[in-house]
């Protein structure tokens, strides 16, 4: 492979590892200053989950389509086109002044996440050969985890918002303005499927639709990114209430977190990919200690909440990114119809990602924010035993001859 295209195939990758940073840099951004986003919006409970959870509208209402015209039209062009529309969000949270005005605005700016993530396994398939694909999704899912670090441990210290939102909307128009310059097709070609090979439209929809392996996938992804949200929305203001921590302190729980999300991302789905047979187990076992982990979070003291933090971000993450791998480990699926399967699961994820928090534990929980955490523990026991059966029953994790 010649130097220039080692190079390219880098930036190409760096971009995606920037559009998944940016993205969860800006949403969080809010998390980790709820007093002042509450104050400037005049917000309700409800409202402020509401903006933490709209970059997740995109996906879930688009993520199969981009999955099919990813699969349909190439990559550069559509990625592209997305990444320009998460910019434009970022700019328009400048302006914004009323809670409706920013709804938007959160909205437009997690196009870019979204293009990733419904495509995540079929842009590291593209780009890297099948060996490397577990380490490059796994590095990509770690810029999520990164962004949410950054956001919790240095926005509180920001003098405004209106700087606090400038700094993503200056990287998200350099990510986009980069991508359209040097992302060529012709970068895009490894465990690529000849012309003749490929499905229509109606029969991806039709496989993905059809296969019980990708539904117990992204309802366990529903499931674990349900229960992750509200852990995330809610900590620094139940530290900060319950506990009586500041802003800066609570955030800091959130930062030790996500260093472990990060290192989760990376290493575990290399580690099931290399002994699939002993994964079913682990991973039931991860997701159990990471319910327990998330009640851990409120109610211990300080050094026990940076421990339950720390595990809790490292298990739930590691998981999250292996399941992220599902559409191309799936002899149904495959790498040809990758980008549809993934906006399907993805679908599945972003619905929990929005659903549970909002309407589901927030109204059940009524205010109480330890019944809040109480809820997403048993979420995150849901997820589980649904991902236990998907891992035991898919043939995606059997041992290998």
């Amino acid at each position: 492979m010649k130097q220039s295209r080692k190079n390219l195939i880098f930036l190409m990758t760096a971009l995606l590892f920037a559009a998944q940073f940016i993205g969860n840099y800006g949403d969080f951004q809010l998390a980790a200053i709820p007093a002042r986003v509450y104050a400037a919006f005049g917000l309700t409970d409800m409202q402020f989950s509401s903006l933490l959870t709209a970059p997740m509208l995109p996906s879930i209402f688009l993520s199969i389509v981009i999955g099919l015209l990813v699969d349909r039209f190439g990559i550069p062009k559509i990625v592209g086109i997305w990444m320009i529309l998460a910019a434009a969000g970022f700019i328009l949270r400048l302006f914004a002044v009323s809670y409706p005005v920013m709804l938007v605005a959160m909205a437009l700016s997690g196009c870019g996440c979204m293009i990733v993530n419904a495509n995540i396994a079929k842009l590291a398939s593209a780009l890297y050969p099948m060996d490397k694909v577990s380490r490059v999704v796994g590095i990509l899912m770690a810029g999520a985890n990164a962004a949410t670090a950054v956001a919790f441990a240095t926005t509180s210290m920001l003098p405004s918002l209106r700087v606090i939102f400038l700094i993503p909307a200056v990287a998200a128009v350099v990510t986009a303005l980069l991508w359209c310059l040097f992302a060529k097709d012709s970068l895009f070609i490894q465990n690529k499927a000849p012309e003749e090979e490929k499905a229509s439209i109606a029969a991806s929809l039709k496989l993905c639709f059809r296969s019980r392996s990708l539904w117990l996938a992204g309802l366990t992804l529903f499931l674990i990114l349900g229960s992750s949200m509200v852990l995330t929305n809610f900590h620094v203001t139940a530290l900060t209430t319950l506990k009586g921590y500041s802003e800066a302190m609570a955030g800091s729980f959130n930062s030790v977190l996500m260093v472990g999300a990060i290192l989760g991302s990376v290493f575990l789905p290399i580690f099931v990919t290399k002994k699939p047979a002993q994964a079913p187990a682990v991973v039931f076992v991860m997701l159990l200690i990471s319910a327990v982990t998330a009640y851990g979070m409120i109610a211990l003291p300080a050094a026990g909440i940076y421990i339950c933090s720390f595990i809790n971000g490292a298990l739930r993450s590691g998981v999250i990114a292996t399941l992220m791998m599902t559409p191309v480990l799936l002899k149904e699926i495959g790498p040809r119809n990758a980008g549809t399967a993934g906006g399907f699961i993805i679908t599945l994820q972003l619905i929990g990602n929005v659903v549970v928090p909002t309407y589901i534990i927030v109204p059940l929980g009524g205010g109480n924010l330890l019944t809040y955490f109480i809820l997403a523990l048993v979420c995150m026991l849901l997820a589980a035993i649904v991902c236990l059966i998907f891992m035991k029953t898919s043939g995606a994790f059997e041992k290998k001859a």
